[in-house]
């Protein structure tokens, strides 16, 4: 009880990490309080595949990244709320999809992911916009298969409310991102032996429903040019985004202890605390070796701090993708 308790309560730290923007320009700029990511602790199977991929890297067992391209179909979804829907015009849509798939390539390009815009959607729905009832918005919405990517860029963006409540929208608080992680959609099922016959085991791919939850939730105004100043490079999508390949905050479970496996990655430097802003440098764990990756994709910094993602990182995606989405 005692684990589940300390569970939970790190699952809050690691998510309400509240920072403060500026939302619009001018006469229209106004002060926002900015939840980084809601994006929820890694299951057990999670875990055990990055543990795995990281023993087996550890023993030169890991194999080379594949050469070839990952190219992924892209869906981007706008949900927005009657007060903003004048906005956005098929112009200001296409303007927005244009420059933030432009963010995602090039941030994914040294992984040899590179992904395929199809067609756009709008919706105009307040309570969507705001995150409430997210399961009828995605299965009403989402398109394709496990292996495309659903991005629901909302313009209200708030913390998840129980199905059919209608959320509390905060016009001076906004969520910026979550992301459902990975799984297998092929699972094994055994049936047990019994009176001399043997197990018998058969793997079944789960049904295009058990997966309509899959995707990405991203506030609409971090879009490149979206009014949000410091996060308006559309690298919040490309943080949770991380997240749907299955990489984990390089601050994952917030210690510097020796024995904690964090991130699963070893070329990302121990940090105990996220990011905020820029700094010009961070060390949580000073008895740790190297400083905090404050220019890691995965970290919670303003947009002009990102730079990328480690090689160990990019060698996670595709084996996560090859894992959990390739050829689903």
């Amino acid at each position: 009880m005692l684990a589940s308790i300390a569970f939970t309560l790190l699952a809050l730290l690691e998510s309400v990490q509240a920072h403060s923007a500026v939302l619009g320009s001018g006469s229209h700029a106004r002060s926002v309080e900015l939840s980084m990511c809601d994006t929820q602790q890694p299951n057990d199977a999670l875990r055990l595949m990055h543990s795995e991929f990281s023993a087996q890297r550890k023993l030169r067992k890991i194999k080379p990244r594949d050469p070839e391209a990952i190219v992924i179909d892209a869906y981007f979804h706008f949900v927005v709320g009657n007060d903003v829907s004048a906005q956005y015009t098929p112009d200001k849509i296409s303007q927005l999809a244009t420059a933030q798939l432009d963010a995602l390539n090039v941030a994914y390009a040294p992984v040899n992911v590179a992904f395929k815009l199809q067609p756009t959607s709008l919706t105009v729905n307040g309570t969507w916009a705001a995150n409430g009832d997210d399961a009828t918005m995605k299965a009403a919405l989402r398109k394709g298969t496990y292996s495309a990517l659903n991005i629901y860029f909302q313009s209200a963006l708030q913390y998840p409310t129980a199905p059919g409540s209608v959320p509390d929208v905060n016009p001076s608080s906004f969520l910026l991102g979550t992301c459902a992680m990975p799984s297998p959609v092929t699972v094994t099922t055994c049936t047990p032996a019994s009176g001399g016959t043997p197990a018998q085991c058969k793997s079944i791919t789960r049904a295009p429903t058990a997966y309509t939850d899959d995707g990405c939730n991203v506030l609409l105004a971090s879009m490149p040019e979206g009014g949000l100043q410091d996060y308006d490079q559309g690298k919040t999508a490309v943080h949770e985004v991380g997240h749907w390949f299955g990489l984990l905050h390089t601050f994952q479970g917030m210690t510097c202890a020796s024995g904690d496996g964090g991130d699963y990655i070893d070329d990302t430097a121990q940090e105990s605390t996220s990011t905020s802003g820029c700094p010009a440098g961070k060390d949580s764990c000073p008895g740790s070796p190297g400083l905090d990756p404050i220019n890691n994709y995965m970290d919670y910094s303003s947009d002009v701090c990102y730079t990328g993602f480690t090689p160990q990182q990019q060698q996670r995606i595709v084996d996560m993708w090859g894992k959990t989405r390739k050829g689903f």
